[in-house]
């Protein structure tokens, strides 16, 4: 790749880019998008800007966990800008992505030829496991985190394999993780990604040793910006733990020791393997019964593990030989981490768009391994410019589908309607993806498809007290309290700190005549925090009923969730949504 060449790199993976992301500007808020910006008022607007550094990602009504302040204050100056239309949050992505993909160019020549590392960000420009990350307006936080950290690691390995850390360089590099921590709590893993740089693409006479007394002031500089962003971040979070999340619902109805967790996370391996370099399949939901929540050792974890070893052993042995590939591998570990479940419970098993940072590393070992193989090429045959020409045409072959796969796939986040119809086709025995499916149903009153799509997701798995909460809301708002008594037992049975439901609980025991038990949930409801006002009048009506001895006839029998009528009671007006989210 001559110098000519070389000037066009940056805007050809800039525009290869842009092919495979456009489509996706009129897009509509899908999924998170819908409760962290479509209908978050902190988001619509510049008023009390400052407030996003004092309050949570989620909003309150959402469980209020997260800690992500610059993401907020982007969304509201996008929101300030286009007024809320999704048209302006969706054009930032792509251009967004656009500029990463420019920034792996650059980031990938500090370690391969130019024309290697130009296939590495053009496969990376068009790679389909992008489109949740771009197609999806939240997962913008992703988008600037990779800006930062790919921005921060190429400043450093350029001043490095030129000598000494330069201080702007160093201060620029500092700043940089720091405004990557603010936009997604996974930038904290920079300071790993340097150390990784160091021990395979920099390469120097100094010593082990006095290259680590060098480095120390910067490293400790670094270090101090990540127990700040925790300090503050567990300040604003402070019933949410180390993690600052939720974690994975199942985990904690399954009551998954930390072994089981990590367990669990080893029968993912072959998926992140299998979306990284082959995403010919891909889909919104993840989760179990189709990935197997571990309950003890079992040969469903084998191959996660071996693939494990052997991918982290490929790493090691390929320092010294193949440094770009042993760099990809490190860069590919160690962005894996934070939503890995390997060090912390997270609220997911596995979400697309928390591979777009890994997928940087996995990219740079298909560069680094292009790179290898023309070099053995070359050495072995005189003449390779019919082998050469053959690899030319696989990568535009690669491309040309990568583009197609990308623009389908993010036609497919169009709008809610469309990702969870799709979502049901791509992951039929994941639960979430019946349950978003229902949830979205019984918003648009289809009740009898959204009750067909509950009770499926409730076979797939009965484990989830949101589920079962949510069932038993929609039965006892078409006035059918009967089937939702079980359900909200079942809701309380499954986790006992469970705190929603028990008001509800309460006044449909009221409406079935069990009077006694109304009483005793009404007091529970109190203890947990509903509405004194709305469970006194319960317990006076449950009170008032057993002492006159009445019985009031039992509601008639209805075969459609639809056949029934809401009745009127004051728990109706206070009815919470149910909480459902995909992604921490």
């Amino acid at each position: 790749m001559n110098s000519r060449w070389i000037r066009w790199a940056g805007p050809t993976v800039a525009l290869l880019a842009l092919a495979s992301s456009a489509i996706g500007v009129v897009n509509w808020f899908t999924y998170d998008d819908r409760y962290i910006v479509e209908l978050n008022p902190a988001t619509r607007n510049l008023h009390a800007w400052w407030r996003a550094f004092q309050t949570s990602y989620w909003p309150k009504d959402w469980g209020g966990d997260g800690y992500r302040p610059l993401t907020i204050l982007a969304f509201k100056i996008e929101g300030a800008i286009g007024g809320g239309i999704p048209v302006v949050h969706h054009a930032v992505n792509i251009l967004l992505y656009a500029a990463v993909s420019v920034l792996v160019f650059l980031l990938a020549r500090r370690a391969l030829p130019s024309w290697a590392a130009w296939i590495t960000a053009a496969l990376f420009a068009v790679h389909p496991v992008h489109v949740e990350a771009v197609a999806n307006v939240v997962g913008q936080s992703e988008l600037f985190v990779a800006v930062a950290l790919i921005a921060a690691t190429v400043l450093y390995i350029r001043d490095r394999q030129a000598g000494e850390l330069r201080t702007s360089t160093a201060l620029g590099v500092t700043a940089l993780y720091a405004i990557g921590c603010f936009f997604k709590e996974h930038a904290i893993v920079l300071p790993a990604l340097l150390a990784s740089a160091e021990l395979t693409v920099i390469r120097g006479t100094v010593r082990r040793g006095d290259r680590v007394r060098q480095l120390r002031p910067f490293y400790l500089g670094l270090v101090l910006v990540a127990l700040s962003f925790m300090a503050v971040r567990s300040v604003v979070l402070k019933d949410h733990g180390l993690g600052g999340f939720q974690p994975f619902t199942p985990f904690n109805t399954l009551h998954i020791s930390s072994r089981d967790r990590v367990l669990t996370a080893l029968g993912v391996v072959p998926q992140w393997a299998r979306l990284l370099f082959w995403p010919a399949h891909l889909s919104s939901e993840y989760g179990p019964p189709e990935i197997e929540i571990a309950q003890g050792p079992s040969m469903s974890q084998l191959p996660g593990l071996m693939l494990l070893i052997a991918v982290v052993g490929l790493g090691v042995a390929l320092r010294r030989r193949h440094p770009a590939m042993s760099f990809g591998v490190a860069f590919a570990c160690v962005t894996l981490l934070p939503s890995s479940n390997f060090l912390l419970p997270a609220g997911i098993l596995l979400a697309e768009r928390t591979l777009f940072l890994p997928s940087v590393g996995a990219m740079l070992i298909v560069g680094g391994a292009a790179a290898w193989v023309v070099e053995s090429v070359r050495m072995k045959h005189r003449d390779e410019r019919r082998l050469m020409l053959v690899a030319q045409t696989v990568l535009a072959i690669l491309l040309v589908l990568g583009v197609a796969r990308s623009m389908l796939r993010t036609r497919v986040w169009r709008d809610n309607d469309t990702l969870f119809h799709q979502a049901v086709i791509d992951s039929p025995r994941a639960y979430r993806a019946h349950y978003m499916l229902g949830a979205w149903d019984f918003d648009h009153r289809r009740r009898r498809e959204g009750e067909a799509e509950y009770r499926r997701a409730l076979s797939l798995f009965p484990y989830d007290p949101y589920l079962a909460y949510a069932m038993a809301e929609q039965y006892r708002n078409a006035s059918l309290c009967g089937p939702a008594i079980p359900l909200y037992r079942w809701a309380h049975g499954l986790d006992p700190d469970f705190q929603l439901g028990h008001s509800a609980l309460a006044w449909c025991l009221l409406n079935e005549g069990q009077y006694d038990q109304a009483r005793v949930m009404a007091i529970d409801a109190i203890r947990v925090g509903g509405d004194v006002k709305v469970l006194h009048r319960v317990m006076f009506l449950a009170d008032s009923a057993k002492a006159a001895e009445l019985n009031p006839p039992p509601p008639a029998s209805r075969s459609k969730l639809e056949a029934g009528k809401p009745r009127a009671n004051p728990l109706n007006k206070a009815s919470r949504d149910v909480r459902v989210r995909p992604n921490g």
